[in-house]
């Protein structure tokens, strides 16, 4: 018996896959209406991926999207994850942000990373191997514009004097910023000194646990208050696959067509840490993954039980509809979660197990 006493928070991923069985139209409404559902079920985030020229991912601009999604939800946050800097400009992003805060009445997480796919690069006649510098000028640019009314930069890549900002956030000083982490431990690194929370990808338990303690160690030496590091983490949080089906069986089955699907459609299987480049990606060994919860109600319970104990994480993001899931298949996983998962996490309560 194990009693869980500091209560967690679960948001949603959303790629926005176009399936074979879907259509683009199907495919972005019923993320719409999978977030209006968890609004309404008490899920805590929904985190809106952006890609252009992958049917993998049809969410072009997080901005708009994420503004759809505020308009219909009055609690659950909205979150961008990410919004890919160095293909936009910085002072454009801060605007759109600051209106989907204005939208959504203060409930704007701005999650921001800097491109890992060279074709979308490409595609914008964007130069993939500058990404790095100037998403680190346009981050600049962005954290100053939403804080203050006026932007004044002198960078590589931007010239801007005494710009004015509109409109203003409805959180102040602005909404918190969430760098995307994966294996690098530069990422985890800068997110401390700027004062930035963070989303972590597809890493091992054990990189989970260092690069929290990093986080923690280089946030407070660099001046930060325990308070604020302490707030920083709480709302950072881990990607990890889950799913939720009457029985364990039916989950792992119902969840198997889109995985297979999404992994088969673009190599993404490195960058979630599932399975090398050389090896075609086999059920299942992602089924024992170490960030694959994936089960009837009381499976997923205690993975997650087990989850917390071994990472310390009390935020988990959780990637249901990989890979254009059936839409029926989906929300029947969310209200199982909601209904008998959910409760054994919003306070303390006996786990068997």
């Amino acid at each position: 018996m194990n009693h869980l006493d500091n209560k967690m928070k679960f948001g949603l991923f959303f790629l926005n896959s176009v399936a074979p069985w879907k259509t683009d139209a199907e495919e972005l409404r019923d993320g719409l209406e999978q977030i209006k559902v968890a609004d309404q079920l008490g899920f805590d985030t929904a985190w809106i991926a952006e890609h252009n020229a992958r049917k993998y991912g049809v969410v072009s601009s997080t901005a708009v999207y994420m503004a759809a999604a505020a308009a219909q939800t009055t609690h659950i946050k909205i979150g961008s994850a990410v919004t890919r800097l160095p293909l936009h400009h910085p002072l454009q992003v801060a605007e759109d942000m600051a209106l989907v805060d204005v939208i959504s009445d203060g409930r704007l997480y701005v999650g921001v990373g800097k491109g890992y796919d060279a074709y979308e690069f490409e595609a914008y006649s964007e130069d993939f191997d500058q990404r790095h510098d100037k998403y680190l000028e346009s981050l600049d640019i962005l954290t100053t514009a939403l804080q203050n009314e006026k932007v004044s930069y002198s960078g590589n890549f931007y010239n801007i004097q005494d710009i004015p900002v509109y409109p203003r956030t409805v959180q102040k000083p602005s909404p918190p910023i969430f760098v995307m982490v994966s294996q690098n431990d530069s990422s985890i690194i800068n997110a401390a000194k700027q004062g930035h929370s963070f989303v972590l990808g597809g890493i091992t338990h054990e990189d989970t646990m260092h690069k929290i303690s990093l986080y923690r160690k280089t946030a407070l030496e660099s001046g930060l208050s325990k308070e604020f590091v302490d707030e920083t983490i709480s709302r950072s949080g881990k990607l990890i696959f889950c799913y939720v089906a009457e029985t364990d069986l039916q989950a792992v089955e119902e969840y198997k067509r889109g995985l297979l699907w999404y992994m088969s459609e673009r190599d993404n299987r490195p960058v979630f840490g599932i399975i090398d480049r050389e090896r075609n990606i086999n059920y299942d060994d992602f089924l024992k993954s170490e960030n694959t919860i994936i089960g009837s109600p009381e499976t997923v319970t205690k993975g997650l039980q087990r989850y917390r104990e071994e990472t310390g994480l009390t935020n988990i993001i959780l990637w249901m509809n990989i890979g254009g899931q059936p839409q029926n298949q989906v929300l029947k996983s969310m209200r199982l979660f909601s209904e008998q998962v959910l409760p054994h996490f919003n306070s303390s309560v006996k786990v068997n197990g």
